[in-house]
């Protein structure tokens, strides 16, 4: 009886071990300082299973994107690089990192190539968000990541030497010149949807469906509803603007930053956008709840933009997931939030979320 007991027992607390949920994905990020404005990253798995998630707009990505935000006297830094919208499916290999539990991978970068530090002095680094995981190379949720905060004295005369990773260009035109023949039509279109969406979406915020409004912002204040209506407002006018607002235009890429992954990015500095080649394989418009077109992606981008409407949005959150598990400030804060809405007050969602 006592043997019988104890394997009873024995099978109890391995029954209950075998029960115990699995730890939450999550990535920890620790930032420390290589040299002057030289800063390393070590980014921790630290759940309790493999995650595979997309690294653009992250740590490892070459690109000049927004990986730390910076803060001087608690007031952030303008950054100088690009915000890239990404494909939610089809995602390359190279594009993707799996780490198992505890797993660790280090990525190095200068935060002077991406913000104008010349003025030197105290500089606080961090970073939070939602990165996109991903199975069978298809978005199919996120992962939260967070920082520890970093302390900086920057030293001036080092942080000039340091090579800004984006050169100005001529921008003497607000739709370039590279924008002709079969590019222009498709983008003359794409710039209408976008236009008409952008305009249905700010109605739809400023008197639509309150149960829809709050799926996307967490929230249904008329204060809330007005704000996510004047940035749409404000989309809808640059995009009907006919090359006469405050965004330069590209129709391919005079930076060399687009790769199979993007559909577009934009440099909020400079208040300029640029279609990559995926951006032309994708529908002008689509049906699909919170599916990726042309005339979306142009909302994303011009978002980002705070030549339309200041400040520019960043990318918090990324895939419907994601941007609907910010909180209201962070939302009203990301670029994909509004994209989704858009979408989710015009296609097929719209039709079907409360029938």
């Amino acid at each position: 009886m006592k043997l019988t007991a104890l394997a009873s027992a024995i099978l109890v607390l391995v029954h209950g071990a075998l029960a115990l949920p699995a730890k939450a994905p999550a990535l920890d990020i620790t930032l420390s300082q290589v040299n002057n404005t030289r800063i390393k990253a070590v980014v921790r798995n630290t759940g309790s299973e493999k995650i595979t998630f997309v690294h653009l707009n992250f740590f490892n990505d070459s690109s000049p994107v927004k990986k730390v935000s910076l803060y001087r006297n608690a007031t952030e830094v303008e950054f100088t690089g690009i915000k890239q919208r990404l494909r939610s499916d089809g995602i390359s290999n190279e594009a993707l990192t799996t780490l198992a539990p505890d797993a660790t991978y280090e990525d190095e970068f200068d935060i002077a190539s991406t913000a104008n530090l010349t003025q030197g002095g105290p500089i606080t680094v961090r970073t939070q968000g939602f990165v996109p995981m991903t199975m069978n190379n298809k978005i199919t949720g996120y992962i939260p990541y967070s920082s520890n905060e970093l302390e900086l004295e920057v030293d001036a005369l080092k942080a000039a030497a340091v090579h800004a990773r984006i050169k100005p260009l001529d921008r003497r035109t607000k739709i370039t010149s590279s924008c002709t023949g079969n590019r222009a039509a498709v983008l003359n279109t794409a710039l209408r949807n976008a236009a008409s969406i952008a305009s249905k979406a700010a109605n739809a915020a400023s008197s639509g469906s309150s149960a829809l409004f709050a799926e996307y912002f967490k929230s249904t204040s008329g204060d809330i509803r007005s704000t996510v209506a004047a940035r749409l407002k404000a989309v809808a006018s640059e995009a009907s603007s006919n090359g006469g607002g405050s965004t330069t235009y590209y129709c391919s890429d005079p930076y060399g930053y687009c790769d199979s992954n993007v559909l577009a990015y934009t440099l909020p500095s400079t208040n300029e956008v640029i279609n990559c080649e995926l951006f032309y394989t994708l529908q002008g418009v689509t049906n699909d709840c919170h599916g990726q077109d042309q005339a979306t992606t142009i909302i994303h981008e011009f978002t980002h933009a705070p030549g339309v409407y200041p400040p520019g949005t960043e990318d918090l959150g990324y895939g419907y997931s994601a941007a609907t598990a910010l909180s209201t400030n962070n939302a009203l804060n990301n670029a994909d939030s509004y994209a989704l809405f858009a979408n989710g007050t015009s296609s097929f969602c719209a039709l079907t979320a409360f029938s």
